[in-house]
């Protein structure tokens, strides 16, 4: 049986690791266990691969084993979890997943992949995956993982064009010019966008404007991301964009910010306020949540001044602004309650949750 040879490659002969002990033919022996695999008999596939969904990959296809019926059926599963936790070396995790991608049904679309590896992965193998989730319309399509450095090599862009994606999230750790990204992001079904660790491009110009093509984007999440050598402003113009949730960058050169984004509700500025902010067409924002990280020791001028920068361009616009702790130890309480009260709208409503500071 083949799934039964692999099973005994990869997981069965690991020294120390061995997880499951098989013997063809043998069932449980006691009533109870009869009872249990008769219901689970009684269900339909669907039912049954509705359950293996819940499971890891490694566990879905180690199922494979308990009967005929099983042999086969982890191949439909349209939702892949690999994660290399489940396996003792990155080795027998690569076969893994090679193995998954070459025997799965491949007539079957995927409704989502889940790629997670804490250490650093094959960048070939990377490659594959990406485009083995593209090939067959993925969904959603999470992947978080690290990267040696390789000269010349750059993301899958085909990850970028795929008309079937909802939902994308890439966290990748690598050195900013291998997680470029192309100018434009050409997603038309994608709702949601959670992106760490790239590199955003321009074609022509010192503007990277890579979100005006989403026109179903919803909610957008930035963090520790890097503009191109010259490129100078981040542009986000999305008309249909409600939720966006900025981290910080990991240049030292300040940068401009444009906010075009007319339907934009929510707004959340996570560690480094936004140097340089721009924003037009606000009509609908109700709340900022502000929760910057006071860096007493360095950069402090800069972090305060873009703080400031960043209350007086919002303030024109928000309804409710959400400051931490840390945010007010920038601003100093005195200063802060002097400035809100003079400077900003008196109408604005403050919350300070971790302080218990409320102004109106």
């Amino acid at each position: 049986m083949i799934c039964l040879n692999f099973l005994d490659q990869v997981w069965l002969k690991e020294k120390g690791h061995r997880e499951i002990e098989v013997e063809e033919g043998k069932m449980q022996s006691d009533g109870d266990g009869k009872e249990d695999m008769d219901r689970l008999s009684d269900m339909p596939n669907f039912v049954l691969l509705h359950i293996m969904k819940f499971m890891s990959m490694k566990q879905a296809v180690q199922t494979c084993v308990l009967s005929s019926r099983w042999k086969e059926l982890w191949k439909h599963l349209t939702d892949l979890a690999l994660n290399s936790s489940d396996f003792t070396n990155l080795t027998h995790f690569s076969k893994f997943v090679s193995w998954v991608m070459s025997n799965r049904d491949s007539s079957i679309s995927l409704h989502s992949l889940d790629l997670r590896r804490k250490g650093c992965i094959d960048h070939e193998l990377l490659d594959r995956i990406m485009e083995y989730a593209v090939s067959h319309d993925v969904q959603q399509l999470t992947i978080e993982v690290n990267l040696s450095v390789i000269v010349g090599f750059r993301l899958h862009h085909s990850v970028f064009s795929c008309k079937s994606l909802t939902y994308l999230k890439l966290s990748i750790w690598a050195v900013p010019w291998m997680t470029q990204l192309p100018s434009s992001l050409q997603l038309p079904a994608l709702k949601s966008l959670h992106l760490e660790h790239v590199t955003f491009t321009a074609s022509e110009s010192d503007c990277a404007e890579p979100f005006s093509n989403c026109h179903m984007l919803d909610t957008l999440v930035l963090d520790r991301f890097n503009l191109h050598q010259g490129v100078k402003f981040l542009c986000i113009c999305n008309s249909n964009l409600s939720s966006l949730s900025i981290g910080s960058t990991i240049q030292e050169a300040p940068y401009k910010f444009v906010l075009s984004t007319p339907n934009l509700r929510y707004l959340s500025v996570m560690r480094d306020p936004l140097h340089q902010l721009s924003a037009c067409k606000l009509c609908f924002l109700e709340q900022v949540s502000i929760d910057c990280e006071a860096y007493f020791h360095t950069h402090f001028e800069r972090t305060y001044s873009a703080l400031i920068s960043l209350l007086q361009v919002l303030a024109d616009h928000v309804k409710i602004m959400i400051l931490s702790s840390s945010t007010l130890k920038i601003l100093h309480v005195s200063y802060f309650i002097m400035f809100f009260h003079y400077i900003l709208l008196s109408t604005l409503p403050i919350i300070c949750p971790m302080c218990q500071i409320s102004i109106h």
